[in-house]
């Protein structure tokens, strides 16, 4: 969405190009990243879906706004400070591995669509938010290691296959961030005024359905 912003409204080179040049200039696309990245858009559709039937409904209801309070709040930023990332060519990925031959390829479609990314990083801030989110799920050490590396993973693999500058990394923590309290406090009013805390999220699928909503009405009023 924010590519397209760009390409209709401003020629994408219009704002600025964040770099740390100490940094940014001295990087090579790696194509091994491109697993964690992938693995980035596949969490961003998949876990809210999964979430909308395992979280507490504040709970998930806090997930989802902080969610939506990052994405709208990427959209204003841009509009009103643009920033720009110029995208890589497959000429600059190097070696003939399976994962470079696929970075390659992913190279030339999205150049296809938009050569420009801008600041900050959804790939990041929709990574670190969902990282949250679960380990507040699940509060204990399994959870908390497994979602930290898969953060960290996911962030490092928007610079390392260059489709982000570090700043764009660092914007995308900081919205995060931000959007991960707004999303706690704006669910725990929502949740209050509507005062469905204990009240299951009714599904139509049937059997499935009735099963999960004993499941996560169990998991609604359980005791803390």
């Amino acid at each position: 969405m924010t590519n397209g912003l760009n390409s209709t409204l401003r020629a994408p080179t219009d704002g600025w190009e964040l770099k740390i040049a100490a940094v940014d200039n001295h990087l090579t696309p790696q194509g091994i990243w491109l697993i964690p990245y992938a693995i980035g858009f596949v969490c961003t559709a998949l876990v809210p879906l999964w979430a909308a039937y395992r979280m507490p409904i504040k709970l998930y209801r806090q997930f989802i706004l902080a969610m939506i309070v990052a994405a709208l709040f990427s959209y204003v930023l841009y509009m009103a400070v643009p920033t720009y990332v110029v995208k890589p060519h497959a000429t600059d990925v190097a070696g003939n591995d399976i994962f470079s031959q696929l970075l390659r390829h992913l190279y030339d479609a999205d150049n296809d669509f938009s050569t420009h990314n801008a600041a900050p990083s959804q790939h990041v801030f929709y990574a670190i938010i969902i990282m949250c989110f679960m380990i507040r799920f699940r509060p204990n050490s399994r959870s908390f290691i497994t979602w930290t590396i898969m953060g960290a993973l996911v962030t490092v693999s928007a610079l390392l296959t260059r489709q982000h500058h570090s700043p764009d990394l660092i914007a995308g923590y900081a919205v995060a961030v931000g959007a991960y309290y707004a999303g706690l406090a704006l669910g725990e009013r929502a949740t209050f005024r509507l005062g469905d805390e204990a009240v299951p999220l009714e599904m139509s699928f049937g059997p499935l359905a009735r099963r999960l909503r004993t499941r996560r009405t169990m998991s609604t009023i359980a005791p803390e």
